[in-house]
């Protein structure tokens, strides 16, 4: 005759499912995959360069005097930035302007606050830039005889120095040097055609493109 006989088997420990632990996988995991994706996203896709255009320029004074050569200068600038990036926002930071002629800078550099500028919005920056007294080569004399006496146009350079951040999400790559260079054409006597604005100065609407690098 059989006699049944029942065991009790205690439960394998190590079938037992262990959600919170594949959660807490699963979502390290994805994290992982979320900055990496954005980490390669900022690297393959090149952010563009900012658009730069000098709107205007109000010549406030403009002197030079002989033996040395020394030039006396105050303007304002408007100049207006775009960020054409759909996905980069932009940080500007320890930006100068200041103003060259025939290579030598020939004002004072000005500090222009840090700023951010967000995905295809439009930043507008007016600064006052001046120098006193500033020596220069002889031989921009000779040039600066040329276009104001027989040209009677001068270029003044405006230029800006400064480093730049893109932002992707919570990432900021950077920082890049950028550099702008904006051309103003002064034109001067019977050619001019800048307008009064009182105290002796002219303002110019020049609505002119600027050149843009950036560098390591």
């Amino acid at each position: 005759m059989c006699r049944r006989i029942d065991l009790d088997v205690p439960p394998d420990e190590n079938r037992r499912p262990r959600w919170s632990l594949l959660v807490k996988v699963a979502g390290a995991i994805l994290s992982v995959l979320v900055v990496a994706f954005l980490i390669a996203r900022s690297t393959v896709i090149c952010p563009h360069k900012s658009l730069f255009t000098l709107e205007d320029v109000t010549l406030y004074g403009f002197n030079v005097s002989d033996n040395p050569t020394l030039i006396t200068s105050e303007f304002q600038v408007t100049i207006t930035s775009r960020n054409p990036n759909s996905h980069f926002g932009m940080y500007y930071e320890s930006l100068d302007t200041y103003a060259t002629y025939q290579g030598q800078q020939v004002t004072s550099r000005t500090a222009i606050p840090d700023m951010y500028e967000g995905r295809e919005s439009t930043s507008i920056w007016t600064m006052f830039i001046s120098g006193t007294l500033v020596p220069v080569a002889p031989q921009v004399r000779v040039a600066l005889n040329r276009d104001w006496v027989i040209n009677r146009l001068v270029v003044i350079m405006i230029k800006l120095d400064g480093q730049v951040r893109w932002k992707l999400g919570v990432i900021a790559k950077g920082s890049y040097h950028i550099t702008v260079k904006c051309p103003a054409y002064i034109p001067f006597g019977t050619n001019g055609t800048g307008i009064y604005v009182g105290n002796n100065a002219i303002k110019y609407q020049l609505l002119q493109r600027c050149g843009v690098n950036f560098s390591r």
